[in-house]
């Protein structure tokens, strides 16, 4: 993939004022969850800029924010400004945007499967004076000539990264001078994904400027001039590509730093996950309330079994998601899982949670399969997750929430509570009871009462824990826990995640974009990428292991 070259940098810089200027941006969702907060940043002219970051970030807002599609999203622009070639757009329509010369892609390519490759360019045209119409699809098929020779094939039959070719192709359609590509390397294959970064250049080397959205950190750091790192709505380092590219700081937020590797965050031993200080009063606190949890299941209080994964293949058509993947999670550990975005992380919890079957392999929790089971049977067994995309109902409280999650547990039946028979009612106050001391242990106590939707976003996520760890479970599925969390959201939850494990003994399978939390937290990782598991070992093992460090920051890092 090639590096950006030297003249290009210099005819971004030399040219003046920026072709977008954005400054001081906060951005709103709902009125509640606050997703970027004064975020500020340059696209020269002629210049290729990415902004890198975890889930949760705000880096596809921002995108958003510049292309006029947050209304639809519920997100509304609540202080700063978004100018582009000295033009305040912010709030402006995405239609009146998009004519002022600004194109996004959005992220998962999102062609019209059922329309071919040419109407889908021909949509994305849709506005532009017939001759300019013909020039830029002209332009598409030169810079994709796999596209040409499929011109007339539907875009549904197309391969990942055909499709996303197509998507890219469809933006550049408007003829644009500021292309918005939003992780266009998403789910791709290592060679796909360095041919996609000499597409982005050669594109800019025709003249149109970019602004890349990426957690593929090798990837945007080689195409791009200058860079972004967003941390919870923030900015949280910025500077030439080049150089960025070459900081410990960069290396320590995708891979973990050594303070991190330590149990810094929690005081948690990396063998054995014991308390060593560090967390103060309020991690003994924590401790207590986890042990009230524990003592609240009573007779029901069981202990968790290893989970053995064996051989997992997952497919989805013609696209392999998990190829032959084994690794066990111990009794009573935190086993952290990651990968760059596309590595099949999600994929694979799904599997575990019964969301997704498997084509090949088996995966076995003690003595019981559960390849084949429902989801609703796996949670019958003790396995309770949460959810990458905060899954509540929004129009519940926080109580009901909870209550959902004890379900698995309720015995009287709907007949005997609609009576109000004195069992139920009895059963009742002892669900209550529990969900109560979970709310305590996370901090809820004070927001029983209020409707979902009025909560923060860090308070939704702890919601959502506390659902799962109300289903009373040995072995605990969480899928991005601090995605979107500040840093000291992240600080709690990590410290709660360690009471609770220790305290109720039970198996945790983390998978998480926040290196530090992971490093801070796992005893074991098992590291993904492309579907297939490059890497097994302690945190310390997996940091310095050559594959990983090539999948996170390329093969210079290794």
């Amino acid at each position: 993939m090639p590096t950006r070259s030297g003249p290009a940098r210099d005819t971004a810089t030399a040219s003046g004022d920026p072709l977008l200027a954005v400054d001081g941006l906060d951005v709103g969702y709902n009125g509640a969850v606050r997703a970027l907060r004064g975020v500020s940043l340059r696209v020269p002219r002629g210049g290729v800029v990415a902004v890198l970051g975890g889930n949760g970030a705000g880096k596809t807002t921002l995108l958003r924010a510049v292309s006029g599609a947050l209304g639809p999203a519920g997100g509304a622009i609540t202080a700063g400004t978004v100018r582009f070639d000295g033009r305040d757009i912010g709030g402006l329509p995405a239609a009146e945007i998009v004519r002022a010369g600004v194109a996004q892609v959005p992220e998962g390519r999102r062609v019209f499967r059922d329309l071919t490759v040419e109407e889908n360019l021909r949509a994305g045209g849709f506005g532009t004076p017939g001759r300019s119409r013909r020039e830029a699809l002209a332009r598409v098929f030169e810079l994709f000539p796999d596209l040409a020779g499929r011109r007339g094939q539907r875009a549904g039959l197309l391969s990942g990264g055909q499709q996303q070719m197509l998507a890219i192709g469809r933006g550049l359609m408007s003829r644009p001078r500021l292309l918005l590509l939003d992780e266009p390397s998403l789910g791709l294959a290592p060679q796909l994904v360095a041919q996609i970064g000499e597409i982005i250049a050669e594109i800019n080397r025709q003249g149109t400027a970019v602004l890349l959205i990426e957690q593929n950190a090798v990837m945007g750091l080689r195409v791009a001039d200058d860079a972004y790192v967003l941390e919870v709505g923030q900015v949280a380092a910025s500077g030439p590509a080049e150089e960025l590219a070459g900081t410990d700081e960069i290396r320590s937020r995708y891979l973990g730093g050594t303070a991190a590797s330590t149990g810094a965050t929690t005081g948690a031993d990396p063998d054995t996950g014991s308390g060593t200080g560090g967390a103060g009063t309020r991690a003994g606190g924590l401790t207590d309330l986890a042990a009230a949890v524990h003592a609240g299941a009573g007779d029901r209080a069981v202990r968790a079994e290893a989970l053995r994964v064996d051989g997992a293949t997952v497919r989805f058509g013609g696209v392999t998601a998990l190829a032959d993947v084994s690794f066990e999670i111990a009794p009573g550990t935190v086993h952290a899982l990651i990968g760059p975005n596309g590595a099949g992380k999600s994929t694979c919890i799904n599997v575990l949670g019964g969301a997704y079957k498997v084509a090949a392999g088996t995966v076995r929790y003690g003595d019981r399969v559960l390849t084949g089971l429902r989801a609703d049977q796996i949670a019958g067994l003790g396995v309770a997750r949460t959810f990458q995309n905060i899954s509540l109902s929004l129009d519940a409280t926080v109580a009901d929430n909870l209550l959902t999650g004890r379900h698995r547990l309720m015995r009287s039946g709907v007949v005997g509570g609609a009576l109000g028979l004195p069992r139920a009612r009895r059963e009742d106050r002892e669900h209550r009871a529990q969900a109560g001391r979970v709310a305590e242990l996370l901090g809820l106590t004070g927001l029983l009462g209020r409707s979902v939707h009025t909560l923060s976003y860090g308070d939704r996520k702890r919601v959502e824990l506390g659902r799962a760890l109300c289903a009373e479970p040995t072995l605990l599925l969480l899928d991005e826990p601090v995605a979107g969390m500040n840093h000291e959201e992240s600080a709690r939850m990590a410290e709660t995640i360690t009471a609770v494990q220790r305290e109720l003994g039970i198996s945790i399978l983390l998978v998480e974009h926040d290196m530090p939390f992971v490093m801070g937290l796992a005893q074991r990782v098992t590291v993904l990428d492309f579907g297939r598991l490059i890497a097994d070992g302690t945190p310390a093992e997996v940091q310095r292991d050559p594959a990983v460090l090539r999948a996170y920051l390329g093969s210079e890092a290794a």
